[in-house]
């Protein structure tokens, strides 16, 4: 396969499971409240290891503005992986309609010169504790903190991509050994209804932190360099001046198109994903780690073409392709997927199996039926599709294997009228492992599959 694909890097940062029901009320300021009042038996439950303790101070925070720490919080105590949780049915918050979420920590010198950091990680978790939001916190201070924490930058889970209406628990848990006490969670109101994806003005900042950004409406728009397009389809921003916007526009619209038709089952999303077009490599490979530093995360600069992180697809200027590169469709594809489907993009054989589709029906390569006839033509050359289809990460010289497997289940008969019950089931899974769904959905095992790739390979890319 040519380099002009988008392989990924995991961004995720492990499994931590823990779950909190914030117990909130109104205040007088519109703001929603929790404080620790009443028996705790009544709110929470530890988890493994952790010992929790109502906690009153008399120490004084330097803020004159509600809301403030009530005197009665919740001392948490415990090894890497403690933590707790509220009991059921306490909690009503609109999400979507929150900006901000606020907390006060404290922490005493003792346990400062003990833990001297200590990191902690917020969860936002749906109904059914599979998906969530998540964001850590580094915790290093003596005395009362407060923290405010925009909802746009939490960071998705690794299976499906967590929706805010469906959010119903909320979780802390302490990634080292420590102690930190935690009191009044509010939620400050955002101006108007979020969804999951964060704004294109937020990431342009991001995108480009040296130039004044016209899309900020408290910012000069004296910003020609940063030239923006919106279509039905996708969200289109760039500094690279030869760069023709809309006639890459109509292309991701005509990619957008075929993948509705090939994929009806999807969503059509309310807005188009965002695709960053740098001027040089080196801008665009300094975009991911500084955008998976405002996520609080870390990512080391892509060594591949193109890149999407938490649904913004980012790649460069390449005087050779000019305005129809094609990993411009290969990373609009995982954008619009991340949007339509509730699947982040982590390298996995869904993702780069579709995204490697659709690029080749817009940009076919010359030599991929050489590619494809070696591949399957030795064991060495292709894995198993155990392996391929397990739901991790799949490296680039595989993405051939996960195109024309898509190739197979979009067009064979016994495979394609399924693909919708499929999707729901892996959604429902939160993972996409292919391996549990081959018996409920068509009735095969690996083996089978295996054979029917083999074949229509074959019979496709024969030489």
């Amino acid at each position: 396969m040519t380099n002009e694909t988008g392989a990924k890097r995991d961004f995720t940062r492990g499994t931590w499971f823990v779950l909190l029901w914030l117990g909130l009320s109104s205040s007088v300021f519109g703001r929603e409240l929790l404080t620790f009042d009443g028996p705790l038996k009544d709110l929470v439950t530890p988890l493994s290891k952790s010992r929790l303790e109502a906690w009153n101070t008399d120490e004084a925070t330097s803020e004159d503005r509600d809301p403030t720490p009530q005197g009665r919080a919740l001392r948490l105590t415990a090894p890497a992986g403690g933590g707790f949780v509220t009991n059921a049915d306490v909690v009503t918050v609109d999400w979507p309609k929150v900006e901000s979420l606020g907390l006060w920590l404290h922490r005493t010198a003792a346990e400062a010169k003990e833990h001297p950091t200590v990191e902690l990680e917020l969860r936002l978790i749906e109904d059914d504790r599979k998906a969530y939001f998540w964001r850590r916190v580094e915790v290093a201070h003596v005395g009362w903190q407060k923290l405010l924490l925009p909802l746009d930058w939490f960071v998705w889970s690794e299976g499906r991509i967590p929706r805010w209406e469906k959010v119903r628990y909320v979780g802390f848990r302490l990634r080292d050994d420590g102690a930190v006490t935690i009191d009044t969670l509010w939620s400050e109101p955002a101006q108007a209804p979020r969804d999951e994806f964060t704004p294109a003005e937020l990431v342009a900042r991001v995108a480009f932190p040296q130039q004044e950004n016209k899309l900020s409406d408290d910012k000069p728009a004296e910003t020609e360099s940063v030239r923006t397009l919106e279509t039905r389809d996708v969200q289109l921003l760039t500094n690279a001046k030869p760069l023709e916007l809309e006639r890459l526009a109509a292309q991701c619209g005509l990619v957008a198109k075929q993948m509705r038709s090939e994929l009806p089952f999807l969503t059509e999303p309310a807005r188009g994903p965002l695709l960053f077009v740098f001027q040089n490599a080196a801008e665009y490979r300094r975009f991911v780690p500084r955008l998976a530093r405002r996520l609080n995360a870390q990512l080391e600069a892509p060594e591949s073409t193109g890149f999407t992180l938490q649904g913004v697809s980012s790649s460069s200027w390449d005087e050779e392709y000019g305005s129809l590169r094609p990993v411009f469709v290969h990373e609009f594809v995982h954008g619009y997927l991340c949007r339509a489907s509730r699947f982040p993009c982590h390298g996995e054989w869904l993702h780069e199996g579709l995204a490697t589709y659709f690029q080749l029906k817009f940009h076919p390569q010359a030599n991929l039926r050489e590619v494809v006839a070696k591949g399957i033509a030795s064991a060495k050359g292709h894995v198993p599709l155990s392996e391929l289809c397990n739901g991790r990460h799949i490296a680039l010289g595989h993405y051939w294997q996960a195109g024309t497997l898509w190739q197979m289940l979009l067009s064979e008969k016994r495979y394609q009228p399924h693909l919708a019950t499929l999707l729901e089931r892996l959604e429902a899974a939160n993972s996409t492992d292919l391996g549990p769904h081959l018996k409920p959905v068509w009735d095969t095992d690996w083996n089978t599959l295996t054979a029917d790739w083999r074949a229509f390979c074959e019979r496709r890319f024969a030489q």
